[in-house]
């Protein structure tokens, strides 16, 4: 239990944990010698429920706190409380959300107009000054790390972390977007974005939970030049995830480079020359999970794109 629990008074609102995995919002009606008495607002509204032992309960924030772009502004920094105001933005299509110095982003699962070059022009002044007013937004993180980097005369790291699915790919590649809108000019821009697609073709695959699942981890760094302007850039790449090469668990599949290559390359005499099948299951570390299905469409797209990788 919250000790600020037993300071509260009747109408405050508490979060009541109904079992480990759900929170209920209620309201106080009544608090007399540690014996509450609660009437739900979430699950079963309306409901009162009588509470001696006070341990399943936690404070609630005000409601004009509700929503709010960083979460160290909030009264109670609780569990329910992060998890109502992460929700609570997610409904409106706010994805990003500060914890201090911390962006917390939420896979919104559908595309949104958030990474426009109309926004990213709004972003571009968090790079040269602090910007109190923008909300949260990778495009202003990368800014204040490209600002920081150009003042302190130091290098600079953009640490993306989460679980599968949360979106630490996508995130990235929106990162190595908006620095090249911002320090681009050079040409190189246009090669460090161009091998996102090879790096996902080779360490990505389909999980259970993810269509795009990076099986590998990867340290990108961007160089550049005096004049602040992109002139290079280095990837390395961590433990892939080998084993997925020979098995795969049923609804997942391999590495999408076998599947582009076998649905991507039109030339019969290359097909010939690679011995390539007409159909993923003709291959059998390809067939095992009896998930082989592939966009023909981006899968000539990626094809090609090889070429000019290759001769960058």
């Amino acid at each position: 239990m919250d000790d600020a629990v037993n300071t509260l008074g009747k109408g405050s609102k508490v979060w009541f944990k109904q079992d480990v995995s759900t929170w209920l919002l209620a309201e106080i009606k009544d608090n007399i010698n540690g014996s509450l008495s609660l009437q739900l607002l979430t699950g079963s509204p309306g409901k009162v429920l009588q509470i001696t032992d006070t341990s399943p309960l936690v404070p609630a924030n005000p409601s004009l706190q509700q929503a709010i772009q960083d979460l160290t502004q909030l009264s109670y920094l609780n569990e329910p409380s992060i998890l109502d105001n992460l929700a609570q933005r997610y409904k409106l299509d706010n994805i990003y959300t500060n914890a201090g110095p911390v962006l917390i982003a939420v896979n919104p699962c559908k595309d949104l107009p958030l990474y426009t070059a109309e926004v990213a022009n709004t972003y571009k002044a968090g790079a040269f000054e602090a910007v109190n007013q923008l909300s949260p937004h990778i495009y202003l993180v990368a800014g204040s790390a490209f600002r920081d980097m150009v003042r302190q005369g130091t290098s600079q790291s953009l640490v993306i972390n989460g679980e599968s699915g949360a979106g630490k790919t996508e995130t990235t590649k929106k990162a190595m977007q908006f620095f090249a809108a911002l320090a681009g000019g050079t040409g190189v821009e246009g090669q460090v974005l161009e091998t996102n697609p090879i790096l996902e073709a080779f360490g990505n695959a389909k999980t259970l939970r993810n269509h795009n699942s990076s099986r590998f981890g990867k340290l990108i760094e961007i160089h550049f030049n005096k004049t602040n302007h992109i002139c290079g850039a280095r990837i390395r790449t961590y433990l892939l995830e080998k084993s997925r090469v020979v098995h795969q668990l049923k609804g997942e599949r391999s590495y999408h480079i076998f599947y582009q290559l076998i649905r991507g390359i039109q030339d019969k005499p290359q097909r010939q020359a690679l011995k390539l099948p007409n159909k993923p299951t003709e291959f059998a570390y390809l067939s095992k999970s009896g998930c082989t299905v592939s966009s023909k469409g981006s899968a000539i797209q990626l094809v090609e794109r090889f070429p000019s990788q290759a001769c960058g």
